[in-house]
């Protein structure tokens, strides 16, 4: 079983660009920020094709599929989390960690 990352504050679009200014020519940190652009840019990729796939689902009556509604959910929160949350202060120590379902539903 996978370990769970600790919660951690989002880079934001502006922190990044400030990041890569800040450490031009520095090859690793430069490959660190172009991987997580593109890992965004594969997320929202993604989340194109889910939409797609989902709406043929319903338009067929199959009914709801657990798998597409997982996915449904990752996809939206890693879009709130690099949309929305960027910039906004971590959780502090002691606090409950949240439930992403939970959170989403709210």
């Amino acid at each position: 079983m996978r370990r769970k990352l600790p919660r951690f504050e989002p880079i934001g679009l502006n922190e990044s660009r400030a990041l890569w200014v800040k450490y031009r020519g520095n090859q690793d940190v430069e490959r660190m920020l172009l991987e997580i652009a593109q890992a965004r840019e594969v997320f929202d990729e993604m989340e194109t094709y889910f939409v797609s796939v989902q709406r043929v689902w319903q338009d067929q009556n199959l009914g709801q599929l657990v798998a597409m509604e997982k996915i449904r959910l990752l996809l939206m929160e890693q879009g709130l989390r690099t949309k929305a949350l960027a910039g906004l202060m971590p959780p502090q120590k002691g606090e409950p960690p949240d439930e992403p379902e939970a959170a989403l539903i709210d």
